[in-house]
């Protein structure tokens, strides 16, 4: 076991691991060492309640609660939309299904229907193909639609608006319940051109991650129909959602708000760039081209003679850190921690290596 505290065990190179690797900058940590606090379980928190309403109203809907996680966020919008038995229907890539260990089973006991998407993208046609319009006591309800808006696994895509207006209105027209696993909601409303609200106003439930784009340590926030505000409360409670003196995280957040979500659109030239130089590289990298791709590229790095791990240690002894993704695809995602002088030093170190 590593012990418990060994700083040569962090990375201190160009990390493209993840946007969750950002940390607080210095106005960011004033802002939460400033923050109004008060018992948020009690709802005496002034300052995440002041989130908690400006998000509601960002996004266009009734009430909004501040979470630690984006995943705690998912797996209470699908238990207040599905009943134990009910079908989840989602691409077969999205993070409800891959990366939240098994929640909907555990906690909703509710089946997931993947939709075979690899890009996370998927039209009316597919979603019929998946949706069960036999009403019998013999098989499951389809109940429930999960978006998630950028894609990651697909290459942290942004949904294109028509394909999602004719998706989300074919499944309200036949009963379904919308939820937005809008993680990274901000990239995909900046790559579209549009006011987020544009986006998430058409569904039931929306989550937002803080800690990615907005370089937030921590926290995400679930929005949702004031019928179900009791509901809600109560599964937060239940899966230990209470958290106190919660104003010193929400302050973090409404500094990134008003700080950092316009400096996105550097994130998206980033990537562009990174992409651009990667491609220049050739020999044994393929970098994948995805037209809708916001803060993420991947690529391949394919060598009969070096594997990729190897590869990806020699570019991290160097200074550079990807992501494995399996295979051969490795994934690079800019964030608030890296400029454009990153992603060229990057570009080189993988040349050297290569």
């Amino acid at each position: 076991s590593p012990p418990l505290y060994d700083a040569s065990l962090m990375f201190k190179g160009i990390d493209f691991f993840s946007d969750t690797v950002t940390r607080p900058t210095k106005g960011m940590r004033q802002a939460m060492a400033d923050a109004e606090v008060g018992d948020e379980q009690e709802h005496e928190d002034p300052t995440t309640l002041r989130l908690e309403a400006r998000m509601a109203k960002m996004l266009g809907q009734d009430e909004a609660y501040f979470f630690p996680t984006a995943t705690m966020a998912n797996q209470i919008a699908i238990q207040i939309h599905c009943r134990p038995g009910e079908e989840i229907l989602a691409a077969s890539t999205a993070h409800v299904f891959w990366a939240e260990a098994g929640g909907p089973a555990v906690h909703a006991r509710a089946l997931a229907k993947p939709i075979p998407a690899p890009s996370g993208l998927f039209g009316v046609k597919e979603l019929k193909a998946a949706f069960n319009s036999v009403k019998s006591p013999h098989f499951p309800v389809s109940k429930l639609l999960v978006i998630e808006n950028t894609c990651n696994l697909g290459g942290g895509l942004a949904w294109p608006l028509d394909q999602l207006d004719e998706v989300t209105a074919w499944a309200k027209e036949n009963g379904m319940k919308l939820h937005l696993d809008g993680s990274r909601i901000f990239n995909a409303a900046l790559a579209s051109g549009v006011d987020v609200k544009r986006i998430t106003a058409m569904f039931d439930t929306v989550t937002v991650c803080f800690s990615k784009g907005l370089g937030c340590p921590t926290g995400a926030i679930l929005t949702f129909p004031k019928k179900d505000k009791e509901e809600v409360r109560l599964l937060k409670q239940r899966m230990g959602g209470a958290l106190r003196q919660s104003g010193i995280l929400t302050a973090g957040v409404l500094y990134g708000l008003d700080q950092h979500l316009k400096r996105m659109a550097e994130d998206h030239e980033n990537a562009r760039l990174l992409a651009s130089e990667l491609k220049k590289l050739g020999g044994p990298i393929r970098v994948e081209d995805h037209p809708q791709s916001t803060n993420m590229v991947f690529f391949h790095h394919s060598s009969p003679t070096v594997s990729v791990e190897s590869f990806l240690e020699a570019c991290e002894k160097k200074g550079v850190r990807f992501l494995w993704m399996g295979e051969s695809r490795i994934r690079a995602v800019t964030h608030l921690d890296i400029g454009r002088s990153d992603v060229l030093k990057a570009a080189e170190i993988v040349r050297e290596v290569l």
